[in-house]
């Protein structure tokens, strides 16, 4: 319902933004309503659940790599390597799936025009001929080119840069501010193939000095 409203509201009186890119697309770009309202829901869905575990990911593992931790806390200027690699550790989706448009050969797998093929973005953040130590929580790591928001193309994450900012601000702000993060109990983990999910993380926070 919410979605109708705003798709009415930007026909009526479009603005400078993507909704009203949307709604007034024409030809093979067009969306049905019920492809708008789709798409609206992704868009909530999407900027909370892999942002917000990002982050319970993030908390946990500077929890496990205190001297990572310590390092942030010295080091402010490190926020943004610290977020990159937050988010390569924590991969909040672990696979989408894609259908192959043509026959080809990848690393000696032939796949048809038609196969369903499942990227796992896990194991593309892991691979160690990309990765230096790709098993090691390293907030320093430079480059870091991990493909927590795809690889590029038309489904690059549209909340990259949202994303980074949140997390940017929250892992400053608790670096500044809290001398310790203490896990005060067991992480409950989301049973999903899906999410790469928190759903507790019990902890106690020490103010700095």
């Amino acid at each position: 319902m919410y979605a109708e409203e705003l798709a009415a509201d930007r026909r009526s009186t479009p603005r400078d933004d993507i909704l009203s890119i949307l709604v007034s697309a024409e030809g093979n770009d067009a969306l049905t309503n019920h492809e708008f309202n789709m798409f609206v829901l992704l868009l909530a869905v999407a900027g909370n659940e892999t942002t917000r575990n990002a982050i319970s990911h993030g908390i946990n593992a500077m929890i496990d790599n205190p001297d990572q931790w310590a390092l942030l806390r010295a080091n402010p200027e490190l926020v943004d390597s610290a977020v990159e690699e937050i988010l390569r550790w924590a991969t909040p989706v672990n696979v989408f799936r894609r259908v192959a448009t043509c026959d080809v050969e990848l690393h000696g797998q032939a796949i048809a025009e038609g196969d369903s093929v499942a990227m796992f973005y896990a194991s593309g953040n892991r691979d160690a001929d990309v990765f230096e130590d790709p098993f090691t929580f390293d907030i320093t790591r430079d480059p870091n080119p991990h493909l927590t928001f795809g690889g590029g193309g038309p489904h690059f994450c549209l909340g990259a840069n949202l994303a980074r900012l949140e997390m940017r601000t929250l892992f400053s702000e608790l670096a500044r501010q809290c001398e310790t993060i203490e896990l005060t109990g067991d992480v409950g983990r989301l049973r999903s193939y899906f999410i790469n999910g928190i759903k507790t993380l019990p902890v106690r926070l020490t103010p700095g000095s």
